[in-house]
């Protein structure tokens, strides 16, 4: 069984120079810095309706954060063209997103997502340490007694030289380290479905160990296992354990009359035939040998293990599949051996399956086309 892959990735880690001092708005930041990561992570499972409502949860949240920031903004500084300028900044973001969608058309949905989410840590990172760091110092000002021009060359002053220096580097780092975590996730992505792969080949061969190749039910060591679950529970709760084993009559003879392919198709028929009527009731039937079958009556009384053979004899009739070298019909026909016991730790898979044998082969000493139940 494959490891489940649990760690998630931080494509925007906060750190303390995204913070611009005021509470609320770096609450909020951070809000988006989170979404953005979790943006980041569903990437991972390829589930497009996740990424969607991620996505849809992020741009949502957005619109909120920038009327709440606006509204601070509003508070405190009067002038006009540089709100607008901000506001603008503001309005230019989910365009910017939706025109990403539309013209990457061409290219995979994740492909698309990824590119979006680029943009969006850039933008954001400017956005946070460059605008929202500005409108900030300039409150900051103001609230220190300076006049909205002074507070404004003022922090001109301040966001020139090394901090110009630092926010290039902060968003250099941010683009770097975003990146090489898209290729992370590509990676974590690219296992993930190696794994998922790797477990759709594992149950396939296990089905396929399990199932008989020519009839599709399942097979002898399938049956071996489920015979042996069962009897353990049967001697355990001393509960009724009943199977049935039979085969088609003469099947040598319909070999040699209509040859091998006729045999497989007569085998594939009943095989599909009694398949149908083992799930409706909830009972299991087993290919054990070449023209040679068994069902295991599960949880079943002795009055509907009675009706369900009746049932059984009466489907193969119904099928009229040609035998004519049979020397009792002249379509296929089948005999069989039931016992049903309450097993103690003295009875055996073995010990079992050899009364059910001798059944079967009392059938066909005294005329075959039937079943011995006593």
């Amino acid at each position: 069984m494959t490891k489940k892959i649990t760690e998630n990735f931080e494509i925007f880690p906060w750190n303390e120079n995204l913070e611009i001092g005021i509470e609320q708005i770096d609450k909020e930041h951070r809000v988006l810095i989170n979404l953005l990561n979790k943006l980041a992570n569903s990437l991972t499972q390829e589930r497009n309706i996740e990424i969607e409502e991620t996505f849809n949860e992020l741009a949502k949240y957005a619109e909120y954060h920038f009327k709440s920031e606006e509204k601070i903004w509003k508070e405190y500084i009067v002038n006009k063209e540089l709100l607008e300028e901000h506001y603008k900044s503001h309005e230019s973001f989910l365009p910017k997103v939706l025109e990403l969608k539309e013209k990457n058309q061409d290219k995979s949905y994740n492909e698309v997502i990824e590119e979006i989410l680029l943009f969006l840590i850039r933008w954001l990172a400017f956005h946070i340490v460059d605008e929202d760091k500005r409108f900030a110092l300039i409150i900051k000002s103001l609230e220190d007694g300076k006049n909205i021009k002074e507070a404004i060359y003022e922090t001109e002053s301040m966001m020139s030289g090394s901090m110009k220096n630092l926010i290039e580097t902060i968003l250099s780092m941010y683009d770097k380290l975003s990146i090489k975590t898209i290729n992370l996730i590509r990676e974590r992505k690219a296992r993930l479905r190696a794994e998922r792969e790797l477990k759709k080949i594992n149950k396939k061969l296990e089905e396929l160990s399990r199932t008989d190749q020519l009839t599709k039910i399942y097979n002898r060591r399938y049956f071996d296992e489920q015979f042996n679950l069962e009897l353990k529970e049967s001697i355990k709760n001393q509960k009724l354990l009943t199977v049935l084993i039979f085969d088609i009559d003469y099947f040598k003879k319909l070999n040699d009359t209509y040859g091998h392919a006729k045999g497989d198709e007569a085998l594939k028929k009943v095989s599909k035939t009694l398949k149908n009527l083992c799930i409706e009731h909830e009972i299991t039937i087993y290919r054990v040998g070449g023209e040679e079958f068994t069902i295991l009556f599960s949880n079943k009384n002795e009055k509907e293990v009675l009706a369900l053979i009746l049932k059984i004899q009466t489907l193969i009739k119904e099928l009229k599949i040609p035998n004519k070298g049979s020397h009792i019909s002249d379509f296929v026909t089948i005999s069989g051996g039931l016992i049903s016991i309450i097993p103690t730790k003295e009875n055996s898979i073995d010990s079992i399956m050899r009364l059910a044998d001798e059944r079967l082969y009392k059938a066909k000493r005294t005329g075959r086309n039937k079943i011995i139940t006593i």
